[in-house]
This record gives C-alpha cells, sequence and structure tokens, in this order.
C-alpha cells in the first residue's frame, strides 16, 4: 500500500514582528529579501512544499492535467502570424511556431511581398525565463534597442543591435525599467534607471557609443510612493515621462523635434488630482479628474506652448454616469476609452470644437471588451484605428474602424481549431444586492451602482434547473482595475465539463466606474470581501448550486480577497487557488525595504497610523486564521523571484493553516489538503512561454475539476441515504358555485434507507 504523503511542517520560532507590529509571527524566518540565492533552511523547506505538491496533487492529476493541456492547446493556432503594421518604410509583426514558446518579431521593407527579416527572436535564447519589455527600433529602422528581464525580478537589461550587420554594441545597460524612446536621429535613446526597490526613479538619456555612466540625467523621481514611466504622444513628437500613485499624477514633456529643448513640467503634482496627456497639433489633451470633482474623468485642451492648468479648455461635458479611462489622440480624430454600464466602449471625437461630434461605435453584443490596440500599432494620420473586440463567447477579433465611413473591417479573427460553436453556451449577469449596511457613498457624490454584477458563463446543455451545479468562482477587486470579460481558450476545458464559470465584479475593482474602486479601498476594504462572499451566497440563494460545489480563485491582490473570504466564511466553497497571494498585509505594509510597500499606502492605507493599522489587521488573512474550522482545500502558488509579492507570504499562510487544525476534524473522512507550489525560477507572473504558462494553467484546472468532481460524488452519496417523497395537496373553497381560493401545500419527507 502507497503511503501517504505527508505534509511539510514549518519550525515555529516565535517572534513579536520587529516592524513595531506587536503582532506574533512565528514563521518569519520564512522571509528572506536576498535578491539571489535563499538561506537553506529556507530553500530545503520551499523544496519540501513542492514535493508535498507533486505527490499529492501534481501526479495524481497528470494524466487530467495532460489531458486539459492538449484541449487548451487544441484551442490555439500554434502557427499563426499577428497582423502587420506599417511603420517609418517597414511592416512589422510577429509570428508564432508550433512547439516555440515565444513570438518571432519580424518585419518587410516596404511591402509584404518583400522577403522577411527576423529582428528578434526570444526561442533562440537558453534562458529558462524571458520577458521582453521592449523592442524599440531607431526611425532609420537601422537600429533596435530591447530590454529584457530573464529572473521574473523585473530588473530589465538594455541592449542595442545593428540591424544592418546584427552585431550588438557595446551600450548594454543593467537594472533599468523596460521602457526605451529613441531620439529622432538615431544617436540616443531615453531609459529609466531603478533603484534597490526596482523602482524606475532616474530619467538618463544615452548617447550611442559613450559610458552609461557618463549618461545625461534628466529627472529624478525621489518620492516614493510614484512610479514613474515613459513614452511618446500619439503623434511621436514628445517623451512624455508620467508619474503616478494610486491617488495623484504628473506629467512631464520633452519636445524630440527641437534641439536642445528641455523637459518641461506639464502640470504640478497636487495630492488628489490626476491626469494624464497626450499630442495632436497645437494642442495636448488632458484626461482629468479636476482634483476630485470629476472623478470619473473628464477630456479638456490646452495649448502646447503654455500648458499652465488655468488655461485648460472643456472639450466635453462632464458625465458622472460615464468612466473616461484613456485619451488618444489622431491627426484628425480623438478616441476615448469608456466604461458604461460595465462595458469597455470606445468614444470617437471627430471634433474638439463641437461636442456634438462625439459618439460610441456601437456593438452587437451585450456583454463584452472593447480595446483601443496599442499605439505602436497605430497609424496618426490615418483616418482609421485599430481596436479587439472580444467577450467569453467572441474569440478575440482584431478591427479597424474607419472613422469617416463609420465602417468596420475585420483584419483578424483568432482562430479555435479544435472548434468553439458559441450557440451552444450561454453568457449572461445576475446583480447581487449590496445589503443596506455595507453600502457606501463615492467621493463627491459619483453615482455608484447597489448590485455587484456576476457574470455567468456556462454550456446551455449541462446547466442544471436544480441546485447542482458546479460553479468556478473567481474575483479581483483591487487598485480600480476591472475584470472584463473575455475569450480564453482555456475556460472551455472547466465550462465543457458542466462546471459554471463566474466573474463577480466586486468593489476596490474598475468594472463600474471609479466610484466603484474607491467604495472598495482604505478603509472600505472589507466590502470588496463581503461582496465575493455575498456574490457566492447569492448564486446559492438563486437555486443554482451549493457551497460544497463551488470552488474560488484571485491571485496577486486577488489572492487577498481568496484569504480574507474565506476568514469570513470558511465553508463558502469546497476549494480555493491563490496564486501569488498578498495574504501577510501587516508584515509585508510594515516593512518599507520592500518594493511596493510606501507606494501602496495610498491603496490600503498607511498602517504606521492606528486607525489604519487596526483596520487593516482586522482582515489580514494570515493574522485572521480561525483555528479548528475547517477550510477548503488550497493550492497556493509563489515565485522565488517575485517582487510584488515575497513567496514567503503564501509560504506562511500554508504553514500556519496547516498548524491551526483548519483541515476537518480527526475523525472527517473529507480532510482539506492545503498545498503551496513555488516556481524556482519566475516572478510575479509565472512561466513567461505560452506553452509552459497552458501547463501552468492545465493543473491549476485539474485542481479544479478533481476536488469539485470529488465533491458532487460526495453529495449524490449523501442523497442516496435517504428516500425522498413528496406530495401535493390542493385545498379549494367555493362560494355559491364561484371558487374563492385555492391553497396548495407541498409536502416532503426524507426518510433513512438503512
Amino acid at each position: 500500500m502507497t503511503p501517504v504523503p505527508v505534509p511539510p511542517v514549518a519550525k515555529r520560532e516565535p517572534t513579536i514582528h520587529a516592524y513595531n507590529s506587536g503582532v506574533p509571527d512565528d514563521y518569519h524566518w520564512l522571509k528572506d529579501t536576498t535578491k539571489g540565492s535563499k538561506k537553506d533552511d529556507v530553500l530545503e523547506y520551499v523544496k519540501a512544499e513542492n514535493e508535498y505538491t507533486k505527490a499529492v496533487e501534481f501526479t495524481p492529476n497528470a494524466e487530467l492535467s495532460e489531458t486539459i493541456y492538449k484541449e487548451i492547446v487544441g484551442r490555439i493556432q500554434e502557427t499563426d502570424q499577428q497582423v502587420p503594421y506599417f511603420k517609418n518604410g517597414f511592416w512589422y509583426y510577429t509570428r508564432t511556431v508550433e512547439g516555440q514558446q515565444y513570438p518571432i518579431y519580424c518585419r518587410r521593407c516596404e511591402s509584404m511581398e518583400a522577403d522577411e527579416e527576423i529582428y528578434f527572436n526570444p526561442n533562440d535564447m537558453k534562458e529558462e525565463y524571458i520577458s521582453v519589455g521592449t523592442l524599440a527600433v531607431s526611425k532609420s529602422g537601422k537600429l533596435l534597442a530591447y530590454s529584457l528581464d530573464t529572473d521574473g525580478s523585473e530588473a530589465y537589461k538594455i541592449s542595442v543591435k545593428n540591424l544592418e550587420t546584427g552585431e550588438i554594441l557595446a551600450d548594454t545597460i543593467s537594472k533599468c525599467s523596460p521602457s526605451i524612446v529613441w531620439d529622432t536621429e538615431d544617436k540616443a535613446f531615453y531609459y529609466q534607471s531603478q533603484d534597490d526597490l526596482f523602482r524606475a526613479d532616474k530619467l538618463y538619456k544615452h548617447v550611442l557609443g559613450s559610458d552609461p555612466k557618463d549618461d545625461e540625467m534628466l529627472h529624478h523621481n525621489d518620492d516614493e510612493k510614484f512610479f514613474a514611466f515613459i513614452g511618446k504622444s500619439g503623434s511621436g513628437r514628445f517623451l512624455i515621462l508620467g508619474m503616478s500613485s494610486p491617488q495623484t499624477t504628473e506629467f512631464h514633456y520633452l519636445d524630440l523635434e527641437t534641439p536642445g529643448a528641455t523637459l518641461k513640467c506639464f502640470t504640478p503634482r497636487q495630492h488628489g488630482h490626476r491626469y494624464s496627456i497626450d499630442h495632436r497639433g497645437d494642442y495636448f489633451l488632458i484626461l482629468t479628474d479636476g482634483g476630485g470633482p470629476f472623478l470619473n474623468g473628464k477630456v479638456q485642451k490646452v495649448g502646447i506652448n503654455d500648458t499652465s492648468r488655468e488655461l485648460w479648455q472643456d472639450v466635453l461635458p462632464y458625465n458622472p454616469y460615464h468612466e473616461t479611462s484613456d485619451v488618444s489622440c489622431f491627426a484628425n480624430f480623438i478616441v476615448l476609452q469608456e466604461r458604461v454600464d460595465g462595458n469597455n466602449r470606445i468614444r470617437v471625437i471627430e471634433s474638439l470644437d463641437n461636442p456634438e461630434s462625439s459618439y460610441l461605435i456601437p456593438f452587437d453584443a451585450e456583454f463584452f471588451a472593447a480595446y483601443m490596440s496599442q499605439s505602436s500599432v497605430q497609424d496618426f494620420n490615418s483616418d482609421s484605428f485599430r481596436l479587439t473586440f472580444h467577450s467569453p463567447l467572441t474569440p478575440t477579433k482584431t478591427l479597424e474602424y474607419n472613422v469617416k465611413t463609420k465602417e468596420f473591417t475585420l483584419l483578424k479573427q483568432q482562430e479555435v481549431p479544435s472548434g468553439f460553436d458559441a450557440s451552444e453556451y450561454t453568457l449572461r449577469r445576475v446583480h447581487v444586492p449590496i445589503p443596506e449596511e455595507l453600502r457606501v457613498k463615492a467621493p463627491h457624490d459619483t453615482p455608484v451602482a447597489e448590485a455587484v454584477p456576476v457574470t455567468l458563463v456556462y454550456k446551455t446543455a449541462l446547466f442544471k434547473s436544480d441546485n447542482t451545479n458546479k460553479v468556478h468562482l473567481y474575483g479581483y477587486g483591487s487598485y480600480g482595475i476591472p475584470m472584463d470579460p473575455y475569450f480564453s481558450p482555456a475556460f472551455p476545458s472547466l465550462i465543457d465539463r458542466g462546471i459554471v464559470y463566474a466573474i463577480a465584479h466586486i468593489r476596490g475593482g474598475g468594472d463600474l466606474g471609479r466610484g466603484w474602486y474607491e467604495t472598495g479601498k482604505f478603509l472600505n476594504k472589507k466590502n470588496t470581501f463581503y461582496d465575493f462572499v455575498n456574490s457566492a451566497k447569492y448564486l446559492v440563494e438563486q437555486g443554482i448550486t451549493q457551497h460544497q460545489l463551488i470552488t474560488l480563485e484571485g491571485g496577486s491582490a486577488g489572492g487577498l480577497l481568496i484569504g480574507a473570504s474565506l476568514n469570513l466564511k470558511p465553508d463558502v466553497a469546497v476549494a480555493a487557488i491563490a496564486s501569488v497571494p498578498f495574504v501577510d498585509v501587516i508584515n509585508t505594509m510594515m516593512d518599507p525595504t520592500l518594493p511596493l510597500t510606501v507606494a501602496e499606502y495610498e491603496e490600503w492605507g498607511n498602517p504606521n497610523e492606528k486607525e489604519y493599522f487596526d483596520y487593516m489587521l482586522s482582515y489580514s488573512p494570515y493574522d485572521n486564521i480561525k483555528a479548528n474550522t475547517k477550510y477548503p482545500s488550497i493550492l497556493a502558488k509563489g515565485g522565488l523571484f517575485d517582487p510584488r509579492v515575497g513567496y514567503w507570504e503564501p509560504a506562511k499562510w500554508i504553514a500556519k493553516l496547516r498548524a491551526s487544525n483548519t483541515n476537518g476534524a480527526e475523525d472527517d473522512p473529507h480532510k482539506s489538503t492545503f498545498i503551496f507550489d513555488c516556481k524556482m525560477g519566475s516572478g510575479h507572473f509565472g512561466s513567461s512561454g505560452r506553452y509552459a504558462r497552458f501547463k501552468e494553467k492545465a493543473s491549476e484546472y485539474a485542481f479544479i475539476v478533481t476536488q469539485l468532481e470529488a465533491s458532487e460524488k460526495r453529495l449524490a452519496a449523501a442523497a442516496r441515504k435517504w428516500n425522498k417523497t413528496t406530495t401535493t395537496t390542493t385545498t379549494t373553497v367555493t362560494i355559491g358555485g364561484v371558487t374563492a381560493s385555492t391553497k396548495t401545500v407541498v409536502n416532503t419527507v426524507f426518510t433513512r434507507i438503512n
């Protein structure tokens, strides 16, 4: 008989945390922030966790995982080519080849009939992890500056390649942010260095052939709360430097077409004022919240010669019911990204002087996401622009929209080689009422919804009319990031097995605008967790499912969601996946030496202030585990080099769950399993290659499927132990030969079967 694998037992070293929190932390020893190899005892423990996970999960489910992996791969066009775009004399495109992990970057001179030139191919590299930050081709097309992260740490290295000779130049710069912007003459490029916390802090200009030590520094962002980034305006004329915190932004600009031009501040940062900019002709376009009153974004303009805030002029009146999230400029029109009724929409403005010239582009779908394609593929002087459109039932379409004719051209439809018939599936949305006591006002009286949308996708023929549907519920709910419903080649592997895929669009996310986000952060953060738990409960109350047939999933801040929700209601689900979960809230937010801590004071609050400390401690998953209470089975995932959420957070959480007797009573025949899978060579975003990512997703889905099927069998076995007898009695009262009332009583009796 094969012995049952025994989970690792983490040693306990009583610690009152060093950051003056006063909170006991017996597993603090698992935290090792060194950038290279970890301490021997830490590595030994993490490897033991991986061996246990392999023994109890990955090996037993290997066959199912491989089946799901093949299903996912069968839904992608392995050898494929993306839509080409024209830039400075070349057609650029990427293509993939069956069996290769990464896209190949190609171009053809002047015509797509010309010979193909492969200018960058990550598949030729020996590193196991490869993240391509930026591939920036100079204006002449002769030079390529590119940035790579080869260990998941998000510290990029910039190199320069001569595309005519293939030579890699000596201009190599390490520990950079990914973005690169060329000048107009192939003589220099702009980049950002990183500080010890991997935060972009300084903007430099590097002249080719010079020593990077001599690079000119143009700007120093010395405020740890702000992350900096660079790019080009849509017109290509200006380098744009942005700095942002969750509540405040500041932008600078540099005219690349004017020799000797200097970096200028657009408008100085003011706490609580968020804005962004783009350029066309004589104007900058501005998306601003006005410091708060225009919480969902207002579009304004100002001349390029004087950008003083008092000169900003309205382009459109403010609409508090529509959130505007982005402004993109073209020579003859403006494009806005808006959120309307939970969908990501696109608005066109044909004239800056005529608000009536703006309109929302119509799409023939009820629930969808439409996005502008990235600026690098757009033609600033064209009458058309590119966008992508998708939904859970619509494989991604790449479209071109002509502003003059108001017509779409389909450039590419994502193919599903193994077949996908949307008519076999149902996509709908239910709305979970927010209890009165959990409703809060958004800032500046911004309208906010009173119900949480939950998107459901299922195979129509497999959906049951009773409460025996299996449900996989996904959530995130932080940073104002929306969870737009999209098409994934992985989803059908759950849905085709009779599992309802559900997405809870909870507060703290941006699904219903900025007000939706604001009512789920700071001292309202618990609303995020209440919304998620209530979404699961609502699906049960509506007769769709049972808690024993629900699984949960979330990653990063969504991992916080999973941990906090399980503490609120441990029996809310039968199993959960928490990827790179932010579960050790107090210990992380009390440590200013970690990369994100100070910057995230404006997301969660500053725990050095007692009000925030007490509130954050009250929901921190690691600090609120309910001992001697059964939790569902949990698969926690981490990356050894993750700079955002340290591997030690899921490691400590799983260790404490095991030590708290949360896997079930001694005589429970169906004990929960807590497993931790740590990727030893990657960071926050897991594997970098497409096939490796598919294998990870397949193993996660195998965990979900086996947990749900096992619970389904247990429920069916329990139901067979009882005989169900239902009788219906109808009583009719007649007065003067006329039926006055009818009463029907349904009586159900359960008799145990011995």
